[in-house]
């Protein structure tokens, strides 16, 4: 978007979008890294993310130190991301 279709977006804002660019502007706004990490990985991924073999995330699970969603019952499990990045900052000892 240039810059002039831009401020005509926001001369016809509404109060509660004036008050969200209001909030960007002081830096006040939630950014993406602020917010929760909502997306699922496939047991591979979760594995490429660690740096481990697909056989030790499934230990995990099993072990109850990685949590898991089914995404229908009897169907495929996915690990949260957030679960993933937890485990690696917090480590083995989580």
């Amino acid at each position: 978007m240039d810059k002039e279709k831009l401020i005509m977006r926001v001369l016809a804002a509404t109060p509660g979008e004036l008050e969200k660019v209001g909030a960007v502007f002081n830096g006040e706004a939630e950014t993406q890294a602020t917010l929760p990490d909502r997306r699922l990985l496939s047991i591979q991924q979760a594995a490429e993310a660690l740096g481990v073999s697909r056989t030790t995330v499934w230990r995990l699970v099993k072990s109850g130190r990685l949590p898991t969603v089914e995404l229908r019952p009897g169907g495929s499990k996915r690990v949260p991301s957030q679960a993933v990045t937890d485990f690696a900052t917090k480590g083995a000892t989580a």
